[in-house]
């Protein structure tokens, strides 16, 4: 992280399994898998407890082009949640990261990539396959 606690490349980890959101058919969820001390910048206390982790996913919209970060901080049966609002440069990067590893595994855009799911939808929905 910088100095002002704005994350970097480094800070974060895009992880290959993403979904689509059911309701619009035009977000992607990824996983963040995070590589920079949450509690500093989330003001979250896991570290003081072995049992607690945080989970980061990215909601990413390519149609609209707008991200949301969702964190859920987890222990046994219990789960907290909240959101993160990122830095127009943290926003970009995500952006840029989600897009890279969309390219990279499915040889997709993001948008083709939302489009490929709900053809699939469509096609299961209707009787198809």
């Amino acid at each position: 992280m910088k100095e002002n606690n704005e994350l970097e490349r480094s800070d974060i980890v895009v992880l290959r399994d993403m979904e689509i959101d059911d309701e619009s058919g035009q977000e992607i969820i990824a996983y963040l898998e995070t590589w920079f001390d949450v509690d500093k910048k989330f003001g979250t206390d896991t570290a003081s407890d072995d049992e607690k982790w945080l989970n980061l996913y990215a909601k990413y919209n390519p149609f609209a082009d707008t991200l949301r970060l969702e964190y859920f901080i987890s222990k046994d049966a219990e789960c907290e949640e909240g959101e993160y609002t990122p830095t127009e440069a943290e926003a970009a990067l995500i952006k840029e990261m989600v897009t890279e590893k969309i390219q990279q595994e499915y040889g997709q855009s993001p948008q083709e990539f939302c489009n490929y799911y709900n053809d699939l939808q469509t096609k299961n929905t209707i009787g198809g396959m």
